[in-house]
């Protein structure tokens, strides 16, 4: 199986947006890549939250987050939520939002691309 990477930055966004969707752990399904990420999430979110102002900024684009194990039903989730998060970004470009970034836009749809890519393989799967 080829590791899955995900910046800091990424890890936390797809599991804000995971946590906002859900509406929080307790109403979460047990099977989702949420629930079972969770405990790594908040971890993360406490250490950086400990962290000065350039030392978290550091962490959250420069640090990784690797990902071994992974279902089909959790790679579709995170598949899903990446693609949200291009659509968001490309629709705040689109409207003129001061928010919206081209770098951001560029950096989910090339994560996007690799994370299909991956999918599309024969070796991804890890059933451990």
């Amino acid at each position: 199986m080829q590791k899955i990477e995900l910046s800091v930055h990424e890890f936390m966004t797809i599991m804000g947006n995971m946590d906002e969707n859900f509406g929080g752990r307790m109403k979460a399904p047990d099977e989702s890549v949420y629930t079972h990420w969770f405990a790594q999430w908040k971890a993360m979110d406490e250490r950086l939250e400990s962290l000065g102002l350039m030392e978290r900024a550091d962490m959250l684009f420069d640090g990784k987050v690797a990902i071994n194990a992974l279902s089909e039903i959790h790679f579709q989730e995170l598949l899903k939520c990446v693609r949200s998060q291009v659509k968001f970004h490309g629709q705040l470009i689109a409207d003129g939002d001061e928010d919206g970034d081209e770098d951001e836009l560029n950096m989910w749809e090339e994560r996007m691309a690799e994370l299909q890519a991956i999918h599309d393989s024969a070796d991804w799967q890890n059933q451990g």
